[in-house]
């Protein structure tokens, strides 16, 4: 069967790993032990997916750069601590990635998580071994929702944008697809509801794992 695509890019939070609880746990104790009023688990959510740092002061009105360079360090100490156990892949998301490893797809992960937070939590899912590469946001210098991590996929695996699919659960996934050139894909098992993705005029909306498959 002829594929439409050579390659598929997978946000990694909110998308194939469902990290909600974790995340809100460790962003709102971390403003609390620095000191700081805690943002409402909504404003949190609203926060996921862009660069640790930007999220943090997207979530906290007035973070100075000295406070968000120290909630970074706070936060990134906490994680394993606190998110960790709460993290797993959501239901179909193993098994659809094993089927397209299969059929030859290349999959790739574009986050704004760093690899020393991404990689162990591959891991822990079951999802070693599937990727052909993890980008994270130590590869890029502007974060989502610039094009820069799909543009470096591009690059690495000779690739053109037609020739490639992304798919993530927030408006950043998928202006930075869109803004490489790439088809786009909004999931709505994740951080966004179907109208906030549809702000970003995506190609594709699924609600199941299952929706993938015909669309590829």
């Amino acid at each position: 069967m002829r594929h439409l695509y050579k390659c598929i890019i997978f946000d990694f939070d909110g998308t194939l790993a469902d990290t909600h609880e974790g995340i809100v746990k460790t962003y709102r104790e971390t403003i609390r032990l620095i000191g700081l009023p805690v943002p409402s688990v909504e404003k949190v959510t609203s926060t996921i997916g862009l660069e640790l740092k930007d999220g943090l002061k997207a979530g906290v009105d007035g973070m100075t750069e000295e406070q968000a360079v120290e909630a970074c360090a706070v936060y990134r100490k906490i994680f394993p601590r606190i998110a960790m156990p709460c993290i797993k892949a959501f239901d179909g998301a193993v098994d659809m990635l094993k089927a397209l490893h299969a059929e030859g797809y290349c999959l790739a992960i574009a986050t704004s998580r760093s690899h020393k937070s991404l990689e162990p939590l591959v891991c822990q899912l079951g999802m070693e071994g599937l990727f052909e590469g993890l980008y994270g946001a130590e590869d890029v210098v502007n974060h989502k929702p610039a094009p820069d991590l799909v543009l470096r996929i591009l690059e690495d695996f000779c690739l053109e944008p037609d020739e490639v699919l992304v798919i993530g659960d927030a408006t950043y996934d998928l202006l930075m697809g869109k803004r490489a050139g790439c088809k786009v894909c909004g999931v709505t098992w994740g951080n966004q509801s179907a109208e906030q993705l549809g702000t970003a005029e995506p190609d594709h909306i699924v609600s199941t794992f299952n929706e993938i498959y015909q669309i590829i």
